[in-house]
């Protein structure tokens, strides 16, 4: 019974890479042109929410589930070493190693899983990063600086004629500004009713980090060093891994050992040897 056990162990070892590589396969973000006209805010929502609708989402949530499952099991039969003597002891014993293996087996795809999704992120950030910066570049072009340039200096003489015209009817003894100007000056607070609407509107919002408004590559660079935080924190949980990987081995081994030698505290009992000396009243009448 011990060498299925042990078997179904590290068999289930051998298929997790394969199943893991399957599953990722399932999600390929892309930083397309659509996503980086998206405030960065945005762009971070629209992935998580891409992600989340992914099987690759929905197989963590599998797996969440069935480790729910195995804990409980294994409390269970953790329960159950209390109680249990002889051969049924040992039966609980098998049976809490195949658990921890199986919950183990769980909770390394898991974690390969989170682990590709991490750098799969990582990548669309940085992608983006690059393309938002080039965008960024390519509109501060000397043609597109002179434009700009060009339409601040019309506006600028408009604003400087209506105010000469203004005066010159005053000066003329008109206590009125003309029709003209009125309406160009209603114009003009209109338009920046308009600016302050686009402004302060909700979706034209500068992303936050702590409650402070950041620029949208200050946003994404600190998105990148999120996931770099968070890479690191699997890699502990990878060593982590490791290490109940090998708990669960000894584990194993002991019961083998058990099975194959007895209980260890038997080896420490001197054997009874039969001696002359101990039968001589035997055979004296």
């Amino acid at each position: 019974m011990m060498k299925i056990r042990k078997l179904t162990f590290c068999c289930g070892m051998a298929t997790l890479w394969m199943s893991c590589l399957s599953v990722a396969s399932d999600w390929q973000p892309q930083a397309s042109d659509k996503l980086i006209t998206l405030p960065a805010n945005i762009i971070e929502k629209r992935i998580e929410q891409d992600f989340s609708a992914s099987p690759m989402a929905q197989r963590l949530t599998d797996l969440d589930s069935q480790m729910q499952d195995k804990t409980a099991r294994i409390a269970q039969l953790q329960n159950s070493l209390q109680i249990a003597d002889g051969e049924a002891l040992a039966d609980v014993k098998y049976a809490l190693v195949q658990e921890k293996s199986d919950y183990l087996d769980l909770l390394q795809e898991s974690h390969q899983l989170r682990k590709q999704a991490s750098i799969q992120k990582q990548g669309v950030y940085q992608q983006v990063l690059k393309k938002f910066r080039h965008q960024q570049t390519a509109g501060n072009t000397p043609t597109r600086i002179q434009l700009k340039q060009k339409q601040e200096a019309a506006l600028a003489r408009m604003e400087k004629v209506m105010a000469e015209v203004d005066q010159n009817l005053i000066h003329a003894g008109f206590n009125e500004t003309s029709p003209y100007a009125d309406e160009y000056a209603g114009n003009l607070a209109q338009i920046e009713q308009l600016k302050n609407a686009i402004t302060s509107h909700r979706g034209n919002a500068s992303p936050t980090l702590n409650g402070a408004q950041v620029s949208s590559e200050e946003y994404l660079r600190q998105l990148l060093m999120d996931i770099a935080m968070h890479q690191s924190l699997l890699d502990q949980e990878g060593l982590m891994l490791s290490y109940m990987a090998r708990l669960v081995a000894l584990d194993a081994q002991e019961l083998e050992y058990q099975l194959a030698y007895g209980d260890s505290g038997d080896g420490n009992k001197t054997r009874v040897v039969n001696q002359a000396s101990q039968a001589v009243d035997l055979f004296i009448l």
